[in-house]
């Protein structure tokens, strides 16, 4: 009776070890190589993972170090999260047959590749009449974005109108008149197919217009879809005045945006003028000419440039002003024959006066 409890136990075990193992179903891993390279050649290998079951999983990753070496990144140990693509780098260091492996813990997960390196000669093998039959897994057609990243050059998001999806290919956005150029990053829902880029992507963009950028992804089997991003970027403002301008040389200086020429008088030791300014648009630029080593007559310039290249020009006609104001009074008295007059009358007055008292 012990005896018989004892198999039925034994024989449940068993059964249920044969249900976990069925249970493991299988993802698909297949290795992408050239079947020959040469000696001291590189050769890229790819360990491709599809099918994924939903199910984590791990990847060990061989080949004879003996025949290859490695020349970049290459874990022998992978975990399994998804459908992956796993490229190594190799270098065909001696000639032989060298076999790869990739084995999995999923139920015949497990894939093998033979490169051949250099000449190698070996005895035929004995003609067999069973014919290996190959599947061939179909080609993909999916040429679907699976993510669409869109970047301006001052590093803003550009926002698209309808938010991203894989199933709508017809977009808008708006940026700003600064925003010069962009880059557009696609992000495949199968690594298999490819992304084209219209080539205007990396031209400036239009402003005041529409700029139709196109992504014309390819899948395994040849399907084709297009997105279509219309971009249009803000016209460029064409307002080249200041808002306000101050020199601080003159306290009582009066400045009007839409007057352009000053007389402005200043001290004759000043050489040059500390000028402060405002921009009506701050997308403007500024140079100012003529601002050193002033001498009366001199002509200082405030040019504005709008962003669409508009330009407007605030001139300032130096007079400087002389040293003596004494100087400059009796010049003007001289050259002022009221004032001459006065004074040769009260000359006469002062010498009758002086007369009149001697008499006396």
């Amino acid at each position: 009776m012990k005896i018989k409890k004892f198999l039925s136990l034994i024989l449940v075990i068993v059964i249920t070890g044969m249900f976990k193992i069925i249970d493991v179903k299988a993802v698909k891993i297949t290795i992408e190589a050239n079947d020959k390279v040469t000696k001291n050649k590189t050769i890229n290998v790819s360990f491709i993972v599809s099918e994924y079951n939903g199910v984590p999983g791990s990847m060990t990753i061989s080949y004879p170090s003996n025949l290859l070496q490695c020349n970049s990144n290459c874990p022998k140990n992978v975990n399994i999260t998804g459908n992956v693509k796993l490229t190594y780098q190799f270098n065909a260091i001696a000639d032989g047959e060298a076999v790869i492996t990739a084995t999995s813990n999923y139920n015949g997960g497990d894939a093998s590749k033979k490169i051949t390196i250099g000449n190698v000669t070996k005895a035929q093998a004995p003609t067999t009449t069973q014919t290996a039959q190959t599947q061939i897994a179909p080609k993909s057609n999916n040429a679907n974005i699976k993510s669409l990243t869109i970047k301006a050059n001052d590093d803003s998001d550009v926002v698209l109108s309808p938010v991203f999806n894989p199933g709508v290919y017809d977009y808008e956005a708006t940026v700003a008149s600064t925003v010069k150029t962009v880059s557009i990053t696609p992000i495949l829902e199968d690594a298999k197919s490819n992304a084209v880029i219209s080539n205007n992507a990396n031209e400036e963009l239009k402003a005041g217009e529409d700029n139709k950028i196109t992504i014309t992804v390819t899948a395994e089997d040849g399907t084709k879809k297009a997105y279509n991003i219309n971009i249009k970027r803000e016209a460029l403002t064409s307002d080249a005045t200041l808002k306000n301008l101050e020199i601080e040389e003159i306290e009582k200086f009066k400045f009007d945006k839409d007057k352009f020429t000053y007389n402005v008088k200043i001290g004759n030791n000043i050489k040059n003028l500390t000028i402060k300014y405002e921009l009506s648009d701050e997308n403007s630029i500024v140079d100012i000419e003529g601002n050193s080593k002033l001498k009366n007559g001199s002509v200082v310039k405030v040019i504005v440039t709008a962003q669409d290249g508009t330009k407007k020009v605030y001139t300032l006609n130096i007079q400087k002003e002389t040293n003596s104001k004494k100087k400059v009074a009796n010049v003007a008295a001289e050259k002022n024959p009221l004032i001459i007059l006065g004074l040769s009358m009260v000359a006469f007055a002062l010498v009758g006066g002086i007369i009149y008292v001697a008499k006396k």
